[in-house]
């Protein structure tokens, strides 16, 4: 019984490791996200400003590509995608997609930006996630 027991212990945990690893990684992997969409913040509130005229609050929702560009060495165009909106979490909301890319290693550029406003029965919270906290 003894061994019945400790063999089923030692498949639970065998089997749960893999799964704790690939959490780590992806809490890992947003956790960079999230400095680089810090890092990138004032392209937000360049494009926001340019859009709406003055600065809106904002969220940030996802990246959504990164390409590297093989002409120089650190040369990356990263799409990420934000919302917008009015005070205390208040619609309306604007989903924004903004394309930058770094012509050296410290200056970056917006490249494109497209806007589209989020209808008012669409959930934004399904679209965006929360900053990680990794204590």
């Amino acid at each position: 019984m003894r061994k019945i027991i400790l063999i089923s212990c030692l498949m639970t945990f065998i089997t749960l490791s893999p799964v704790q690893a690939e959490t780590d990684a992806s809490r890992y992997e947003m956790m960079l996200e999230d400095i680089i969409y810090t890092f990138l913040s004032p392209l937000e509130s360049k494009a926001i400003n340019d859009y709406f005229g003055e600065i809106y609050l904002s969220h940030f929702c996802k990246i959504v590509e990164v390409k590297t560009r093989p002409e120089q060495a650190y040369s990356y165009e990263i799409t990420y995608q934000f919302v917008t909106y009015e005070r205390a979490i208040m619609p309306p909301f604007h989903l924004f997609t903004l394309k930058v890319q770094n012509k050296s290693r410290t200056d970056w550029i917006i490249k494109d930006v497209n806007v589209r406003k989020i209808a008012e029965k669409e959930d934004y919270a399904k679209i965006c996630r929360k900053p990680m906290i990794i204590q």
